[in-house]
């Protein structure tokens, strides 16, 4: 036998007490490093369970509020889907410029429907673009304007100018000759958000 293994066993025979308490002491350390992963492990879960739990509590906490501020939402979609225009559907699409034009007393020129370009795939709407011409008084172009802003249809100006015209000759009551308000021009493009 080797004479280092006979030594070794020497020793193992004269100390079986410290040898013992080593082994002990090893087994236990070893132990402590498993349970002390364990508990790593145990304490990310219940901190996450507990973020969990907070975020349903917060969630149930304003569940009146976010089921008040979807229902905003979905009214807000079924308005717009409900006036969204269809770009083959002509008539409809200059009758509405024609009732601004009626209910603002003003004159359009001219009115065209441009043909649309397809709209990017991420965009769930297309646009129609328009381009018109309209000539009233100041005030007129101001009404027309605003029934244009406050109405159902949605858009967007691409481009737009104001030019002034003179002021003609007009008739007054009692058939004298007076100036009349000077004429403005409005030439607008603007694109009408519509069904894809």
């Amino acid at each position: 036998m080797n004479v280092f293994l006979q030594q070794m066993l020497g020793f193992f025979r004269r100390n079986p007490f410290a040898i013992g308490c080593s082994l002990v002491a090893i087994l236990l350390w070893i132990g402590n490093y498993f349970i002390w992963t364990q508990h790593q492990e145990l304490s990310a879960g219940h901190l996450t369970l507990q973020r969990n739990g907070e975020d349903m509590m917060q969630a149930l906490t304003n569940h009146g509020r976010v089921t008040s501020e979807l229902a905003s939402v979905k009214e807000t979609l079924a308005f717009i889907d409900q006036h969204l225009v269809n770009e083959g559907d002509l008539p409809e699409n200059m009758g509405y410029f024609y009732q601004l034009e009626t209910s603002s007393r003003l004159h359009l020129d001219a009115l065209n429907q441009l043909s649309s370009m397809p709209p990017p795939p991420e965009q769930p709407y297309k646009t129609v673009p328009f381009t018109l011409r309209t000539t009233g008084s100041y005030r007129q172009v101001l009404r027309f304007l605003r029934e244009l802003e406050s109405g159902p249809r949605l858009y967007r100006v691409q481009t737009y100018s104001l030019t002034q015209g003179g002021a003609g000759p007009s008739r007054t009551s009692g058939n004298e000759v007076g100036d009349a308000p000077a004429q403005v021009t409005l030439d607008l493009t603007l694109e009408v958000l519509a069904r894809p």
